[in-house]
C-alpha cells in the first residue's frame, strides 16, 4: 500500500475547516502492545442485536443505486450513486455527477480513490476508515469477526430526539505489531436505536497522516430502513463533514447475492 496524496481529501481542504491532530489525540483510545483487545459484554450484546435486526442471514454481496446531492461550499451537485459490497471486506462507492465521477474502492485492508481523472492509493491512515459505511451490515459484521477489534460501551444517549445506545470500536492491530500506530485512526463511534437495534449513526475522524496533519470528522446518519428480501437497508443516508451537511443519498433500488466478483474491487 503506497502512501500517496489523497484526491478527495485534497479537494475538501478548500471548503472545510479542520480539527487539529491534537484534538484527535484526546478523543482516540490508547493502545497497549501487551493488552488484549477490550470487548465489553454490553457493547457486544448491542452489536449482535443490531446484526440480528438487520438480517437473519448475511448476503454474500449487495448492490444499491440511488440519487445523491453533494454540497461543497457554494457548489451543489446532483447525480447518481452506486454502492457495492462483497463479503465483509470489500466495498465500492461510485458517484457520477456533472462534476465527473469519483469513487472509493476498499478491498481487504487496501484502498484507492478515483477522481478528476486520476487514481491514487490512499495512505494507511485513511485506509482504516475507507470501508464504505453506507450499508452498515457488512461493516458491523467485520468489526465483530476481527479478533483485533476492540469494542467499548459508551452509554445511553439521546440522538435527534430518540434514545440511542452508543458504542465505540477500533482496530488495535494486536496481531500486526508494525501497524499498531494506526489504531487511533481506526476509531468509529456508532449509535443504535434503543428500540429497534438498528444503526442510526456512525462517526469517525479522517486524517491523511500522523502528526500535525489536518483532520475532519465524518458523520453518517441512517434512516428509512426498507426490508429487501429479509434484509434491512437504509434508504436515506445523510453525511456531514465537521458538522456541515455534505451528502444526501436517497436509495432507489437494492439487490443481494447477484454474483458480484472480486474484479469490481481492484485497488492496484
Amino acid at each position: 500500500m503506497k502512501l500517496l496524496p489523497n484526491l478527495l481529501i485534497t479537494s475538501l481542504l478548500t471548503f472545510l475547516s479542520f480539527e487539529s491532530a491534537a484534538q484527535q489525540a484526546t478523543t482516540s483510545p490508547s493502545t497497549s502492545a501487551n493488552q488484549s483487545p477490550q470487548r465489553d459484554q454490553q457493547a457486544l450484546t448491542i452489536l449482535n442485536q443490531a446484526l440480528a435486526a438487520m438480517a437473519s442471514s448475511v448476503p454474500a454481496d449487495s448492490s444499491a443505486t440511488g440519487t445523491v446531492t453533494i454540497v461543497e461550499g457554494s457548489s451543489t451537485q446532483n447525480g447518481t450513486i452506486q454502492i457495492l459490497t462483497r463479503g465483509t471486506a470489500q466495498t465500492a462507492e461510485t458517484i457520477t455527477s456533472s462534476a465527473g465521477q469519483r469513487a472509493i474502492i476498499y478491498s481487504k485492508d487496501d484502498a484507492k480513490e478515483v477522481g478528476a481523472g486520476q487514481s491514487v492509493n490512499a495512505p494507511l491512515e485513511l485506509i482504516v476508515t475507507d470501508q464504505s459505511p453506507d450499508f452498515p451490515l457488512p461493516l458491523l459484521l467485520s468489526v465483530l469477526n476481527n479478533v483485533d477489534e476492540a469494542i467499548r460501551y459508551i452509554g445511553q444517549e439521546v440522538l435527534n430526539g430518540e434514545s440511542a445506545q452508543h458504542i465505540q470500536v477500533w482496530n488495535t492491530f494486536a496481531s500486526k505489531p508494525r501497524l499498531r500506530e494506526l489504531a487511533p485512526f481506526s476509531t468509529k463511534d456508532i449509535w443504535f436505536d434503543s428500540a429497534s437495534g438498528l444503526p442510526l449513526k456512525i462517526a469517525y475522524i479522517r486524517q491523511a497522516g500522523q502528526g500535525a496533519v489536518a483532520s475532519f470528522r465524518v458523520e453518517v446518519f441512517f434512516s428509512n430502513y426498507n426490508n429487501v428480501g429479509g434484509v434491512l437497508y437504509p434508504f436515506q443516508i445523510n453525511k456531514s463533514y465537521n458538522g456541515t451537511p455534505w451528502e444526501t443519498i436517497a436509495i432507489q433500488s437494492v439487490s443481494f447475492n447477484t454474483g458480484i466478483t472480486d474484479a469490481q474491487f481492484q485497488v492496484e
